[in-house]
Order: C-alpha cells, then structure tokens, then sequence
C-alpha cells in the first residue's frame, strides 16, 4: 500500500494497519481501495474522519471509536499499600481467578467496552496482555492489582508499546462505590513508577465518558480521535 502510511502489526491473528495516514495526493477513493485489495478480512484504524466513513459505507464495520490521550511524566510520588505489583516475570500478584469477579463487573453488557467470554477471558484476554504477546512487553512494577480485605477490587495493565512508550492497556475497578477512586489512583500509582519514560498513554472508548472525566482529572489530554474497522 504506497499510498498509505501505517504502523504494520496484527489483530485477533489478522493482518492490521494501525494509524493510517494518506500520503499527499491520494484522495479518499484510492484509500479505500488499495485497503480492501490489500486487507480482505483484516484490521484499519485511522484518525482520518474522511476514510473512515467512506470504509463505513464501503461495508466495514466499526470495531472501535477512541480517543487517543496521553499523560506527561514524571508524575510525583504516588503510593498505596492495597496496591500489589506484578512480578518480574509478569505473574500476578495474586491469582488470575481471584482477579476475575471485579474485571467481569467492571465491564457489564452496557458499558461501551464491555468483554464477553467468562472464565475464558483469562487466557484470551488478560494473559496475552500480561505476557507481551499483543502491545509490547508488560512493564511489572508499574502493574498492579488493587487488594483489600483478600478482594481484588481493580488493576492496571501497562506495557512498553513499540512506537508509544508506556501505555495503559487496561484499567479497571468493581464499580461498587466503596471502590470510587480506585482507577484515578491507580493511574497515578503506575505514573510515578515510570521512570525512563517521556508520557503514559492509552484510549478511550468515545461514549465512556467517566472513565474519560477521570482520566482528564488525571492530567491526561487527548491528542487525537481514531476509529478501528474490519474490512469486509
């Protein structure tokens, strides 16, 4: 694909075309054409509204509407004893299964990003996370489960992202309101644990707007506006 510039990389085992970006002179049509020759079945995310709905219309379908922001470091010294690192080898400070009920209630069937699969999210979702097989390497100590009372209530996920640096891939919390908090904390938790890196990055959900408001009550901006489609 000449035409296009785009960080090559893979989704769900299809190939995927990440942060397309049309070359000077290439119109809207030629776009969208050289990616149904090149990507039948495959991925396309792209901040470039014009492409993006002309792909719509072409039959892709909608994957994901995000934005994309990004947290400025270093971040001061936050601590919080209930929040327990991963080990260096990426295990979990306490069992995956035992991490489960408040990652399932995190993300019910109405919420925006809502997860299907039970139980066997733990091997299709959050291990391939935590192993570095989907964003990059599993930065450790700056991962964590919430613990209180041997309830393990929230947790952040951030990894070394090729081309992005520290990146949140997930952040979640039972969303009990004895638990309110819990994700502002644990972004500042992870943030200033992050030495060596420029800025914390991660999307959201357009539409998930607490999550959104948190994140902003954090200090993150947002820099840009994408969306993901699977091409017919």
């Amino acid at each position: 694909m000449e035409r296009l510039a785009f960080t090559a990389t893979t989704r769900d085992e299809m190939p995927w075309a990440d942060e397309i970006v049309r070359l000077p002179g290439v119109s809207v049509a030629e776009a969208v054409a050289a990616l149904q020759e090149a990507l039948p079945g495959g991925f396309a995310s792209t901040a470039d509204t014009a492409l993006a709905d002309a792909l719509l219309s072409a039959g892709a379908q909608s994957v994901r509407h995000a934005h994309q922001m990004r947290l400025a470091l270093p971040l001061e010294g936050y601590d919080d004893t209930e929040f327990l690192p991963f080990a260096p080898d990426a295990t979990p400070p306490v069992p995956w299964v035992e991490v489960l009920p408040a990652f399932l209630a995190a993300y019910p069937p109405e919420h925006p990003d809502h997860l299907s699969g039970g139980a066997s999210l733990i091997t299709d979702y959050l291990v391939p996370y935590t192993s570095g097989g989907r964003l990059g390497p599993l930065v450790c100590h700056a991962s964590a489960i919430a613990l209180r009372e041997g309830y393990a209530y929230g947790g952040i996920l951030v990894v070394d992202r090729p081309g992005e640096g520290a990146w949140v891939c997930d952040i979640w919390r039972d969303p009990n309101p004895e638990y309110a908090g819990t994700g502002a904390a644990l972004l500042r938790w992870a943030a200033s644990r992050l030495d060596g890196f420029a800025s914390l990055g991660l999307v959201v959900t357009v539409g998930n707007d607490a999550a959104l408001r948190t994140y902003k009550r954090v200090g993150f901006t947002i820099e840009s506006t994408a969306r993901t489609l699977r091409l017919p």
